[in-house]
């Protein structure tokens, strides 16, 4: 087992430095998202971990999608990387930005950080996304906001929802089946095996959507994905 986490921290070292690196010679979002496939990849392989994509015909690949997935692991973030047909800017706590390499490199790339202790930028983070996806990027968004504790689907929050209909996106629900197994919560122990990311069709937002609109999307989407992680539990 500490050949494997030291195997991953030496990958993602280097996959970081690489990154860094070209962010300095080059702005280059795209060769981003490819290290981050790359290394995703490679990280998946390494620790044994064999990844069943259904649905990718539901995509259309000139489209740009608001994707709502349910978060268990932190294989999650690895798992949709290295599948998903897609360039996806993703959420993260900006203090990882602290770790040595890893955080730099996080720093440099067009992902988003936030901070949970200042909610008040909420809105700032929101018009950053609508700018991002007005020039043609989809963001992967965990409406839980935090790990499952059990592999439930827990409550979804509405920024997910709130960021569809502003920016008159669809919103691709994506269940996560396996992770809870692979690296469950506060371990770190990992465990080789079968995972599914199963695309669902996109849900379009209602045009000129209400309040009580956009609570029943939350409702429609998370039950999806719950109807499809729950059950294999």
């Amino acid at each position: 087992m500490w050949i494997i986490l030291a195997s991953v921290f030496v990958v993602t070292a280097a996959y970081s430095i690489a990154a860094i690196l070209h962010a300095m010679l080059w702005r280059n979002d795209d060769l981003f998202y490819e290290y981050g496939r790359s290394w995703s990849q490679l990280l998946l392989r390494m620790c044994g971990i064999r990844v069943t994509l259904v649905g990718r015909d539901e995509l259309d690949a000139t489209s740009r999608y608001i994707y709502v997935a349910n978060h268990v692991s932190l294989f999650d973030i690895p798992v949709i990387l290295a599948s998903l047909p897609d360039n996806v800017r993703i959420m993260y706590k900006r203090e990882l930005e602290r770790i040595p390499l890893f955080g730099w490199a996080l720093k440099r790339s067009p992902l988003i950080a936030i901070e949970r202790e200042r909610p008040r930028e909420a809105a700032t983070i929101l018009q950053q996304i609508v700018s991002t996806m007005a020039h043609g990027t989809s963001v992967l968004v965990f409406p839980e906001g935090t790990r499952s504790e059990d592999g439930n689907v827990g409550v979804f929050r509405r920024g997910a929802f709130s960021l569809a209909v502003r920016c008159e996106r669809q919103i691709v629900p994506l269940a996560i089946i396996g992770t809870a197994a692979i690296l469950p919560k506060k371990t770190r122990k990992i465990h080789g095996g079968d995972v599914t990311l199963r695309i669902f069709p996109p849900v379009t937002v209602p045009a000129a959507p209400t309040r009580d609109d956009e609570l029943r999307l939350l409702t429609d989407v998370r039950q999806i994905i719950a109807d499809a992680v729950d059950s294999q539990l």
